[in-house]
């Protein structure tokens, strides 16, 4: 075990601590109580504050504030200042004296903050210091976001570069370095030593190594909370940060639980059977030797089943005592280690929660893959795709035949809502037949071409006819979709050539402009009227004129009563907007599940914006409520059937926003689903690019991420009219 001086200027754990930040550094009250050394700094301070001051500039330059390297040259020149007082150990305790860190001077008037810079395409840490001396009070906020933001790109650099490091382990006892001990041999634990905000102190640190060590946890909170927003950093407990690696997050987490299961293992055990021992407590030492016997001291082993032990070992260490151990010594080790178990909790769940999901998405994946197989080999071969299943699923690694089963079901269930597909099992296989049902008959046609000479095709036959009996039963209107444009041109070339055989003049036509029987009539009856009423006066000069007002009465009733075709094309617009029962049930599902997955009040407009996976999980929180609102029989369906037409709804009034594959990350969806009603309004989407465009300016130095938000910027902004047709 390392040993350290003083168990108080070691690493001392930031994990639960609650410091209040700093936003004021004072006067120095007593300046007669600082050295020689201090009271010269300050000096050197306050004349760099008044220059940059007269400077006239109202930005601060961290490059330009005094810095910590600066200040033995400077005090070199200070002719008043003995060789004693410009001596390292005099800068030393000055710097200590300034930061608050002595016991005459516990309030700082000094603020010491680190800004980077790069020198010869090196990474290099500078310190500055903070004290113009100018007010009773001064507010450092300015000093520290000026020194921040120079160095943030620096630091989504360094973030950067360490996710695609990792760390080297011990090939045994990897948990050793987070145990040293003081001067007496004491051993002392730090739970926290492996996380990201011990390198940054390792940083600061080697940066103050002439200096001696000044904590500057302002500067530790702020890289931790750039490294949260830009995804770099993942919190395990409040102080214990780790870097997310590039790819899968698993070993790393791994590696944290194989350090701090062997690191617990090394401080408390010894503790644990000298306290065990001391007052008798002999069951608990049999459990403790037999659980030490157990875990394995090697890395590999602990890396793949370290996870295992957790649950154990903290049965185990809760179980013990520790109220009875009323001296410091066993305070101490019982702090140590509650909060080392604390932090194998979280890593435990975080493996395990991620182990999850990268199963999910290789699940995912294949199911993809076997889409894709399907189509290209219904495309080329016209024939059926037969799939062993346990051969498939073989690439996923599964442990146990329940997952397997499990893991099969979701294929099948997958890919038969996409395709025409046939299950077929036993316990020595499990086999799927599947095809592309957009070349349903021209697949059945080569398959009974292909069986004349081939009895395989033959057998394939009744499955082929099963296939599309699925495929009606479900109503698929994808079947034959290939053929119909063709189907749709024939019908087309049938009606075109109808319309040429009919004659020019059409009753039916002439109809839309005159009723016919109503004019003929009148003119009739009137003509008969006017031509008794000639007969009976004796007269024939009233049956000229009698005619042609007969002529024009018939002439005008026929055309007031002529069918123009409004009925004709109210029938044809109802026909139109007719749907099938099937259709209204999905928008009535749609309706329903719509409040719920696209809600009017929301807190930011990113809780409207989804992935197929994010959909489906939100589904399945909220689908106990939607069901309450479907019809009965909607809601004695199985959960996984009912949340499969929730999806399909959903799906039907959402817009999908594809990311090219060129511009995919891992940790990012690759689709997004908005409501197509929002998204058909300026507001929305105009809302939506501004959220992107604050995302944007976090990832400003990360390339790959710029071109992933702008793409969806450009979409929402300029390419939105595709998405609406």
């Amino acid at each position: 075990m390392e040993p350290f001086s003083d168990p108080i200027h070691s690493e001392t754990p930031l994990t639960g601590e609650t410091t209040e930040p700093s936003f004021f550094i004072p006067l120095p009250k007593n300046i007669a109580s600082y050295s020689m050394t201090s009271q010269a700094i300050l000096e050197e301070l306050r004349v760099r504050h008044r220059r940059l001051e007269m400077h006239g500039s109202a930005e601060i330059t961290p490059s330009l504030l005094l810095t910590v390297d600066s200040i033995p040259e400077l005090l070199s020149k200070q002719v008043q200042l003995t060789d004693s007082h410009k001596s390292q150990a005099a800068i030393v305790e000055a710097f200590k004296e300034l930061a608050g860190l002595t016991e005459h001077n516990r309030e700082a008037v000094v603020y010491f903050y680190p800004f980077f810079l790069l020198v010869d395409q090196k990474l290099n840490m500078r310190v500055s210091m903070i004290a113009p001396q100018n007010k009773e009070k001064t507010d450092i906020v300015p000093f520290r976001r000026a020194c921040f933001k120079y160095s943030i790109d620096l630091i989504d650099q360094l973030l950067k570069s360490r996710a695609g490091r990792e760390f080297i382990l011990e090939e045994e006892n990897p948990g050793a370095g987070l145990v040293r001990s003081d001067q007496k041999g004491n051993p002392y634990f730090f739970p926290t030593k492996l996380s990201y905000e011990s390198e940054l102190e390792s940083m600061i640190r080697k940066t103050m190594e002439t200096y001696g060590y000044i904590p500057m946890k302002d500067f530790v909170m702020d890289v931790i909370s750039r490294g949260k927003e830009t995804a770099r950093l993942v919190e395990i407990i409040p102080g214990y940060h780790l870097i997310l690696p590039n790819g899968s997050h698993n070993p790393e987490y791994a590696r944290h639980l194989a350090v701090q299961l062997d690191g617990l293992k090394i401080f408390s055990f010894p503790y644990l059977k000298k306290y065990s021992t001391e007052n008798k407590y002999s069951s608990f030492l049999d459990k403790l030797l037999d659980l030490e016997s157990k875990i394995p001291r090697t890395t590999e082993a602990l890396l793949k089943t370290g996870v295992n032990f957790v649950p154990e070992i903290t049965s185990l260490l809760e179980e013990f005592p520790f109220e009875k151990i009323t001296t410091d010594e066993g305070k101490r080790v019982n702090h140590s280690i509650r909060e080392s178990l604390i932090i194998l909790d979280k890593l435990s769940k975080r493996l395990k929660e991620q182990k999850k999901e990268d199963a999910e998405e290789a699940v995912t994946t294949l199911i993809k893959f076997l889409g894709t197989k399907i189509e290209d080999n219904t495309a080329n071969t016209l024939t059926l795709t037969k799939l062993d299943l346990k051969s498939e699923i073989k690439s996923l690694g599964l442990k146990n035949e329940s997952e397997a089963t499990k893991t099969i079901s979701k294929i099948v269930t997958a890919l038969s809502e996409t395709y025409g597909c046939l299950e077929m099992k036993e316990d020595t296989f499990h086999i799927l037949f599947a095809l592309d049902q957009k070349k349903l008959s021209k697949v059945e046609a080569n398959t009974l071409t292909l069986a004349k000479t081939d009895s395989n095709y033959r057998n394939e036959l009744p499955i082929l006819d099963q296939i599309r009996v699925i495929l009606k039963n479900r109503s698929d209107e994808n079947i034959d979709k290939d053929e119909v444009p063709e189907k749709e041109l024939e019908e087309e070339t049938d009606s075109v050539s109808s319309e040429k055989s009919e004659p020019r003049i059409s009753f039916s036509a002439l109809q839309e402009k005159f009723h016919v029987p109503i004019g003929v009539f009148t003119f009739l009856a009137l003509a008969s009227l006017t031509t008794v009423v000639s007969l009976l006066l004796g007269t024939l000069e009233y049956i000229v004129s009698g005619f042609f007002m007969s002529f024009l009465v018939g002439l005008s009733l026929g055309y007031l009563y002529r069918n123009d075709g409004k009925k004709k094309q109210v029938s044809e617009k109802q026909i139109l907007t007719s749907t099938s029962p099937k259709e209204n049930r999905t928008l009535g599902i749609a309706k329903v599940a719509e409040g719920f997955i696209y809600p009017k009040k929301f807190n930011s407009i990113a809780e409207k914006v989804y992935d197929f996976k994010r959909l489906r999980n939100h589904i399945e929180d909220c689908v106990e409520d939607i069901k309450v609102q479907l019809p009965p029989a909607d809601g004695k369906k199985e959960v996984n059937k009912i949340v499969a037409e929730i999806e399909h709804a959903i799906i039907q009034i959402s817009v999908v926003m594809k990311i090219p594959e060129a511009i995919q990350l891992k940790n990012r969806p690759k689709e997004l689903i908005l409501s197509k009603a929002d998204f058909r309004t300026i507001l929305f989407r105009t809302q939506l690019a501004e959220y992107y465009r604050k995302e944007a300016s976090i990832y400003k130095s990360d390339r790959d991420q710029m071109d992933y938000i702008q793409f969806i910027i450009r979409e929402l902004e300029f390419g939105y009219n595709k998405y609406l047709k």
